[in-house]
């Protein structure tokens, strides 16, 4: 299937080097945000606040994928932002006559919540905790009755160039429980997932995008600390001992990661 023209829905750092990446595949990119001067020039900017569309119109387009950040972690933030953005992208698309054929949710594993340490594939019935993930999920199941055709991609712990709270938080020696599972995968990796979405002849209607290796939180902590060359951070036992995400049905569509561990990631990051 071969799309020419992708509308990035919350067009920030990811929806950005997606637009860029696909503009160089001859595709054209059009990113819609608040402040659409901050878009690279090889995109066609929408200045539009999707929450409040009014009577603004979107142009026809084969694909959409929606990335939207709440500014505060608030449960009526989430609402407005995730929520607020599904039913104004809906009415913006109806407005200009656009129905796109494929439509990608950039969702969170949040919303499967804090299993004790089980492993967990896409078949995993979500039971999310925090009022925030609920709202996500909730979002997942709006967005697939206004787009029939919806692939939801849910990344764990996105890392990578201007995404180093953990690094922050291991130099600056925060205690952190070192047996929870955690999972994570890199910005330009995720990058790559939601590119292999669009593309697939048949997009899988819900695919994790982790790395393919789930990790305690004191080993990652433990590799960061030698790589920054300061103390591994104390242990802080007690909570959720978090979950490990099956990323096989990502690596049959994706293949072989740039960075298929931590160990590789934040080698990028650090040296």
């Amino acid at each position: 299937m071969t799309h020419h023209h992708l509308l990035l829905a919350g067009c920030g750092d990811l929806g950005t080097e997606l637009g860029l990446r696909m503009a160089r595949k001859g595709w054209t990119a059009t990113g819609i945000r608040r402040s659409a001067d901050k878009l690279p020039q090889s995109m066609t900017p929408i200045a539009m606040d999707l929450t409040e569309p009014g009577d603004q119109a979107l142009p026809p387009a084969d694909a959409v994928v929606i990335t939207l950040t709440a500014g505060v972690r608030e449960v009526d933030e989430y609402r407005r932002t995730y929520i607020g953005a599904l039913h104004g992208l809906r009415s913006a698309l109806d407005r200009g006559g656009s129905d796109p054929q494929r439509v990608l949710l950039v969702s969170s594993t949040a919303v499967l919540g804090d299993p004790d340490g089980q492993t967990l594939t896409e078949d995993a019935v979500p039971s999310p905790e925090r009022p925030t993930a609920q709202v996500l999920l909730e979002a997942e199941h709006i967005a697939k009755d206004l787009f029939p055709n919806l692939s939801i991609v849910r990344p764990a712990g996105i890392y990578g160039p201007g995404r180093g709270s953990f690094i922050g938080r291991v130099r600056n020696g925060e205690p952190m429980n070192h047996r929870k599972i955690t999972n994570r995968i890199h910005r330009d990796d995720l990058v790559t997932v939601l590119e292999r979405v669009l593309e697939a002849d048949r997009p899988p209607s819900l695919l994790h995008a982790v790395d393919t290796e789930p990790a305690p939180m004191g080993e990652v902590a433990a590799y960061v600390a030698k790589k920054l060359n300061v103390p591994v951070p104390p242990d802080k036992p007690g909570g959720p001992q978090g979950k490990a995400l099956d990323s096989t049905r990502m690596q049959e569509l994706v293949g072989t990661l740039r960075y298929p561990t931590y160990r590789q990631g934040y080698d990028a990051l650090l040296t």
